[in-house]
């Protein structure tokens, strides 16, 4: 593996792939700052540095890899090298595990390197904090019992009856994430927060909207135990505010509405409490943590679609496939309703689904966003995805394609 591992970092070295991608990085950090606007606070400027700097040189480093994963063993192949590799007495997977570490310690480095620049801007940036949502029922099993009593009901329309439970039921579970809890004037509403919250330093993140989407003044006070903290702010925008006091022994929020007018909010989408975690420095570790897991995953699945075809098929179906793996979560969320679309549309929904399930591990972690609101990326989740990206699938992609170097008939 250490031939293999070698010979590939020197195709990278000789080929100026590693100059020039370290080059990139420097080159955003030192000229896309100047294009960045924020909302004139510190706050909204590093968010916007955050989102923009950063997240261009991940989407520059694994666009770089991905490319190069795809052509690895193509263009070996093209060039009659492969042959030579494929009758050596060293495993086939060896040769593949070999290529792909190389690609690893590429996009490492110029990770290494983003992440060095970052932390030096931004020295004495805030702590990030854990985020809590309320301890609801899932959404899916709220959605069930919605089913059940509305197939009990003997006004439900014979349409909804005759319908597909899977459909009805993915329709109901869509509807239960968009749900609104109207709080009326002089009116209490409380949500019950896990064991988990800490009770010290805490922040309510809310998102207020009235019946008719219209910006009205809003009024109230939220306890959690012992700390409270009020609200006077126009509706529909997202509110930070700070709980003053000890908590002491609480399980639920509670929101007090004094204001002229009633108030809603979707608990599962505009509720959270915020509770200090670590430093910025240790979270962005996490964060490019979490991209360089992303970015090996691709580079194995890359290795795969480079043993299996041609440089430029494989470059052009890994662009593709990862574009609709991006898109696939917001096409169901946008159009869960297969009830009465055409039979197209559904096909359609029924692919994105699929794609969002199969593409879950690549597609669910956000670093880059969690970096810049200040969100901290949990060792859980953290840990899932190293040990999905880092280990379960890029051993599932090189195995098979040490299969195909092994069993594809070379030029």
């Amino acid at each position: 593996m250490r031939e293999s591992l070698l010979l590939m970092a020197r195709a990278l070295v000789r080929g100026h792939v590693l100059t020039l991608l370290l080059a990139a990085v420097a080159l955003v950090h030192g000229l896309l700052p100047a294009l960045v606007r924020g909302d004139g606070t510190a706050a909204g400027g590093r968010e916007m540095f955050l989102r923009a700097v950063p997240g261009a040189v991940v989407a520059v480093v694994l666009t770089t890899v991905l490319a190069c994963a795809c052509g690895a063993l193509a263009r070996e192949r093209e060039a009659h090298r492969l042959a030579l590799t494929a009758v050596r007495p060293a495993p086939a997977f060896v040769v593949v595990a070999g290529r792909w570490l190389a690609l690893c310690v590429l996009a490492a480095a110029a990770l290494g390197v983003n992440a060095a620049l970052t932390a030096f801007r931004f020295p004495g940036a805030p702590d990030c904090r854990h985020h809590h949502a309320p301890s609801l029922p899932p959404a899916g099993v709220v959605a069930q019992k919605m089913l059940e009593a509305y197939l009990a009901d003997p006004s439900t329309p014979e349409a909804v009856r005759k319908a597909p439970r899977r459909a009805v039921l993915a329709l109901l579970t869509n509807k239960e994430g968009d749900r609104y809890d109207a709080v009326p004037p002089g009116g209490s509403m409380a949500w019950p927060f896990g064991e988990t919250v800490e009770k010290e330093g805490l922040t309510v993140r809310v998102c207020f909207a009235t019946t008719y989407s219209t910006r009205l003044p809003v009024r109230g006070l939220f306890t959690f135990g012992g700390a409270a903290g009020a609200v006077s702010n126009e509706t529909q925008s997202v509110v930070d505010i700070p709980l003053r006091g000890h908590a002491g022994v609480a399980s639920e929020l509670v929101f007090r509405n004094d204001g002229p007018d009633s108030v809603m909010l979707r608990p599962r989408r505009d509720l959270e409490l915020l509770s200090p975690a670590d430093g910025f420095a240790a979270n962005l570790l996490r964060a490019t943590l979490q991209s360089f897991a992303t970015i090996a995953l691709l580079a194995a699945f890359g290795l795969f679609l480079s043993a299996a075809l041609s440089r430029p098929v494989a470059v052009f179906t890994a662009l593709v496939l990862v574009a609709v793996a991006l898109m696939a979560p917001s096409a169901v969320e946008q159009f869960p309703d297969e009830l009465e679309v055409s039979l197209a549309n559904r096909i359609g929904l029924w692919l994105s689904r699929g794609v969002s399930v199969l593409t879950a591990a690549f597609a669910a972690p956000s670093p880059v966003t969690d970096l810049a609101t200040g969100r901290c990326v949990e060792w859980p989740a953290l840990a899932r995805t190293l040990v999905e990206d880092l280990v379960v699938w890029p051993a599932a992609f090189l195995s098979l394609a040490a299969v195909l170097v092994r069993r594809k008939p070379l030029p």
